[in-house]
């Protein structure tokens, strides 16, 4: 597909290159005829996925991407059976960059500019009410990679605060929110509590947290946190999954023990 033109609402763009690839399909580096401007172009094969990606897009249109720091989008077209969605072209993502920095400890200056550009995007998403639901080092990139600019990107999971449905197992495991995992009620803290652990992970040049299952997620949270407040603990649709309830000195019920890891999901 490499030197194939796609043709868009806003012109005909031509595949210079493959980014990545993933489930979805695949990211091309693209020049658009008549322009020297270079595009990132995700071309989504599920032309329903490809859709509600545009539709999550839209969520947060009102925004300004480069004063929020979010990935900017251009179009949105159809072309021979799949969604093709029209991105400005970024730098490196935050787990490429440790990767090529051999997962060692990342400066503070890179941390703290990080942190304060994602605060900021973040604080403009819950202005419109918007959850990003899928804060990772893959979504988070440099703009920028001299004047340490950032953005946060992929809206695919994107969905209004007051539709965040409970007992869905979103984001990826080692930045997953204990209340995603307890089956809690959730708001838009489960994206401050992402961008932690991902803040963390950079800076530590590894995972904060056990990136494997979900168990191993939150033992580590109750050995660096203690154990959450029992009426948390008692109204999450998972908590049976992860504790068992015992009996205190005075025999009454109290949560504070993990289950066996055999009997984790």
């Amino acid at each position: 597909m490499e030197g194939r033109n796609l043709v868009g609402n806003q012109g005909i763009y031509k595949v210079q290159e493959f980014l990545g690839q993933g489930s979805f399909g695949k990211v091309a580096k693209c020049t658009k005829l008549g322009s020297p401007e270079m595009y990132a172009i995700k071309i989504i094969t599920n032309v329903q996925e490809g859709k509600e990606e545009f539709e999550s897009m839209k969520l947060i249109q009102v925004l300004d991407p480069d004063e929020n720091h979010l990935m900017k989008m251009y179009e949105c077209f159809s072309f021979q059976n799949v969604i093709c969605l029209v991105y400005e072209i970024l730098e490196e993502s935050l787990v490429d960059f440790l990767i090529k920095n051999e997962c060692k400890a990342t400066p503070l200056t890179y941390v703290r500019a990080i942190a304060q550009q994602m605060f900021q995007a973040l604080k403009a998403l819950k202005s419109i009410g918007v959850v990003h639901c899928d804060i990772k080092l893959d979504n988070i990139m440099f703009a920028d990679k001299n004047s340490l600019k950032f953005k946060l990107i992929d809206f695919g999971l994107a969905v209004e605060s007051k539709e965040l449905p409970i007992g869905t197992k979103i984001q990826a495991t080692p930045f997953r929110a204990p209340e995603v995992i307890l089956g809690l009620p959730l708001d838009e803290s489960i994206d401050m509590w992402a961008l932690g652990v991902n803040l963390a992970t950079v800076y530590r040049g590894n995972f904060a947290f056990p990136d494997d299952y979900d168990y191993e997620t939150i033992r580590a949270m109750v050995q660096i946190f203690g154990l959450p407040e029992e009426e948390l603990l008692s109204t999450g649709l998972y908590t049976q999954d992860y504790f068992t309830w015992d009996s205190d000195e005075r025999g009454q019920a109290c949560v504070g023990i993990l289950v066996s890891p055999s009997a984790a999901p």
